[in-house]
């Protein structure tokens, strides 16, 4: 149907308005490729395919942080326009205008994934362009969004498991965000992912579900003996027992492995100095400081004088 300012385009559930003056909107389901390139070839609308050489830099992405960039920057480097990317786990409609473009990802085995919007002035060659490279678009992202979506569900679980895990030390909020803060502040010193960090040192106790409930209690007090201690440090062992049947990244199972190592070579195994991961490290001294309480004379010659510094004398940051 059309007007002499206006074009409206009915294409199977998708509508498509398009104006004299360069605007246009479109809306309603997602449209395939036959249909953009029939919509072209019936109407004279030009199709920008530059959109598809997208696909040899989206190959190279390994996370939706990752995939954001390489749309942005090669909306820049070939389009020379400046697009904002926006991920949501929500919404399901497809709107699409001049400075904006909200697409549902839809996938055939995978569902509903969510919408991905790109923020910025957009021509109609581009938007047409979008729509048929969309299929390519989706079977890249597909396996990242899912892996995403792993990712913030072991978080969670983590999260939880934490908390959970260390009441039965008697840990309350605050002695858990000491630890972590100490944890964080030693990952600075070196130069470790803060994110690595704070997820090792969720996961890296996860053998204190082997420990009987009245170690806790005297390691609380801090009134524990040698055997008490030996007692404790079992949790090392059946984490790994758990973990090792589990696809977890390496730096989890060496925190939960190598976190009870000292420099000087007293620990579990007997590794030292350099030879401990430095996860393992950050997390063990998180833990011995604010967990077995102990002080910086005892922790002497254990962990690096660096990470020393960082409490004083009662084990709170400096």
């Amino acid at each position: 149907m059309k007007s002499s300012s206006e074009l409206i385009i009915e294409l199977s559930n998708t509508k498509f308005f398009l104006k004299n003056d360069g605007t246009f909107r479109i809306s309603g389901s997602l449209p395939t490729q036959d249909e953009i390139y029939e919509l072209a070839m019936n109407y004279s609308l030009p199709i920008n395919e530059k959109l598809f050489d997208m696909v040899y830099e989206l190959l190279k992405a390994e996370d939706l942080t990752s995939v954001k960039k390489k749309v942005e920057n090669f909306f820049k480097s070939k389009l020379h326009k400046d697009v904002k990317v926006i991920y949501s786990e929500e919404g399901s409609q497809m709107d699409i205008q001049n400075n904006y473009a909200s697409l549902p990802i839809v996938s055939k085995n995978s569902g509903d994934l969510g919408m991905i919007t790109l923020q910025g002035s957009l021509m109609l060659d581009e938007v047409l362009g979008l729509l048929a490279f969309y299929d390519s678009f989706v079977s890249i992202v597909e396996g990242i969004i899912i892996n995403y979506r792993l990712e913030q569900l072991l978080k969670s679980s983590l999260d939880t498991l934490f908390v959970a895990l260390n009441k039965r030390v008697r840990l309350n909020k605050g002695d858990l965000d000491r630890m972590e803060a100490i944890a964080s502040k030693i990952a600075q010193l070196e130069q470790l992912s803060q994110e690595e960090v704070r997820l090792a040192l969720r996961i890296a106790n996860v053998g204190f579900v082997g420990l009987r409930d009245e170690l806790f209690e005297r390691i609380f007090t801090g009134d524990f003996t040698n055997e008490d201690y030996r007692e404790f440090l079992k949790h090392v062992d059946f984490g790994y027992e758990i973990l090792k049947e589990m696809d977890v990244p390496h730096f989890i199972l060496d925190a939960c492995v190598y976190h009870h190592e000292f420099v000087d070579g007293s620990g579990i195994t007997g590794l030292k100095g350099y030879e401990i991961p430095k996860i393992a490290l950050a997390v063990g001294f998180a833990e011995h400081v604010v967990i077995l309480k102990w002080d910086v004379s005892r922790l002497q010659g254990k962990y690096p004088d660096t990470y020393l510094a960082v409490i004083d004398s009662r084990g709170e940051l400096q």
